[in-house]
């Protein structure tokens, strides 16, 4: 495209950088000719751009103008701040991703951020963090993507304050986080980074799985396995460490890493090393698990049944949700052998480029 002619998309990415530009007075509006520059390393079709301005769209239709924050959190690849929606006051947070500079790299960076934002404009369920809208910034360097403000913090960083949780209370967080994964797997998609790090408590009591970055979400004649390395190592199932293919099961095997850590108050393998190779190796091991922890005999069971190796023996989400341990002894505690969902999964591999596990 040309320096003199601006197409629909480009129009509207204009529009994008000049409203992300008055949402604090202190950045300045960059030029036009800055704006060609930077748009000409992350669009490198008028159709890509348009993509990220459809995707862009508040999903509300409504605009938010925010000013940001304090640092709430930060991963590998983001940082997240609290924020303030600027006319209404409520609190929100924004997930902001410095893109590089490196034009070999930002192509790569920006599909995986539109992967994610495409992804996370699809959920609507009260236990995952709700998705508001995506600003390029004034400069175009970096993506901010507003999403809802969860105040109580990580499941993580409960645990580090309260210690070892109580039996009530590890079976109201699991029910939430069953009726989230159970959401996520009906509508297509594997979360593969399950761990208490990514998993919001608010002061009330309600859980809101976040982090959205490592999902894969299948099409609806796309019911293969995955064999990309994904997650961190602590939580990894064996499946993933081998790359023998994995799908919906392996955030099952997750989530029993998760309950260890609840009724523990330390993520499995941790008392063995904390060198993520050597718990790679140990994931990799036939026949080794996790320790159990002492709790009831009823949270055990249902640890043991989401940590077994073999991918196809794990209940599903929905298969725990109707357990007496959820249910106030209303259903029996008997478990399929082999779940619906993971007896339907074609075992046709697709090979995808693995990448460097986030620890």
């Amino acid at each position: 495209m040309g320096h003199g002619c601006l197409s629909k998309g480009s129009v509207k990415i204009h529009e994008m950088v000049n409203r992300a530009a008055t949402l604090n007075n202190s950045s300045p509006r960059p030029n036009d000719d800055l704006i060609r520059r930077k748009k000409s390393q992350l669009f490198l079709t008028d159709d890509s751009e348009s993509t990220f301005v459809e995707l862009s769209t508040p999903r509300t239709g409504r605009t938010i103008r925010w000013k940001r924050g304090e640092i709430i959190g930060e991963g590998a690849y983001a940082k997240v701040y609290q924020c303030m929606n600027i006319e209404t006051g409520e609190l929100l947070a924004v997930k902001h991703f410095k893109l590089t500079d490196d034009p070999n790299k930002i192509q790569k960076e920006f599909t995986l951020m539109k992967k994610e934002v495409s992804l996370l404009r699809q959920l609507d369920h009260p236990n995952i963090v709700q998705y508001y809208q995506t600003d390029l910034s004034p400069d175009m360097t970096s993506l901010n993507v507003v999403i809802e403000y969860v105040p109580g913090g990580t499941l993580k960083h409960l645990i580090q304050k309260y210690g070892i949780l109580e039996d009530d209370v590890i079976k109201t967080f699991t029910r939430q986080l069953l009726k989230g994964l159970a959401y996520l797997h009906d509508n297509g998609v594997i979360h593969r980074d399950l761990k208490s790090a990514n998993i919001l408590i608010s002061t009330n009591g309600t859980l809101k799985l976040t982090d959205f970055g490592s999902s894969r979400k299948f099409e609806n004649s796309d019911l293969e396995l995955t064999k990309s390395l994904k997650g961190s190592p602590y939580w990894m199932a064996p499946e993933v460490v081998l790359r023998r293919g994995h799908s919906y099961s392996a955030d099952i095997w997750s989530l029993g890493c998760v309950l260890i850590e609840m009724a523990s108050g330390k993520p499995p393998w941790s008392n063995y090393s904390k060198d993520a190779r050597e718990v790679l190796k140990l994931i990799a091991t036939n026949d080794v698990l996790p320790d159990m922890p002492k709790c009831e005999r009823q949270l055990k069971n249902i640890i043991k049944q989401c940590i077994q190796r073999e991918p196809l023996r794990r209940p599903t989400a929905k298969d725990l949700l109707k357990l007496s341990y959820f249910n106030d002894g209303k259903t029996n505690d008997s478990l399929t052998e082999q779940s619906s969902l993971s007896r339907n999964i074609n075992v046709e591999i697709i090979e995808e480029q693995a990448e460097e596990y986030v620890s």
